[in-house]
């Protein structure tokens, strides 16, 4: 069985996704989506944890936006 994540936060707490359940490799593209559209910076990146899914970011700084929801590729709706 597949886990599907309805919320993906952001480290600090700010909510990044909310909406149809998705699986960690479809976070993972919708992450690698809004890294190209310049929504997110290049060295962010998905962790799993005691509470579900969070996207970090390195030592550039925090995401640029948050995430509004729009299905993607692979994903139904």
């Amino acid at each position: 069985m597949t886990t599907a994540f309805r919320h993906i936060r952001h480290a600090d707490g700010r909510a990044y996704y909310e909406g149809k359940p998705l699986s960690l490799a479809d976070a993972q593209i919708m992450l690698n989506d809004d890294i190209l559209r310049r929504m997110v910076r290049v060295d962010a990146y998905l962790r799993i944890d005691e509470s579900g899914l969070v996207l970090e970011t390195g030592p550039c700084g925090a995401p640029l936006v948050n995430r509004p929801f729009t299905p993607h590729a692979g994903q139904p709706g």
